[in-house]
């Protein structure tokens, strides 16, 4: 993994997490998966190697994740962004 692709996969967790973590007055959840959905169709264009790789990524960083909460929604990552069924 390189530096570029840690980064950048913490960088949208932090997004997901800050999305998934905010106040439903200041983020409607059903708001929620329109605001992601642009990223979701991006990242669907991945081959399946690379869907394979960045999940792992993301277990990887959401593994490091020191907060229970913010931890478990890192984990449930790849289903929210569809990288995996």
């Amino acid at each position: 993994m390189t530096t570029l692709e840690r980064t950048l996969t913490k960088a949208l967790m932090e997004i997901v997490i800050g999305l998934d973590d905010s106040d439903d007055n200041v983020i409607a959840p059903e708001a929620i998966m329109p605001l992601l959905e642009p990223a979701i169709a991006l990242l669907d264009g991945l081959s399946d190697d690379d869907k394979r790789t960045l999940v792992q990524i993301i277990i990887d960083c959401a593994d490091e994740e020191p907060d229970a909460g913010r931890q478990l929604t890192a984990w449930e990552m790849p289903e929210i962004l569809g990288l995996i069924a």
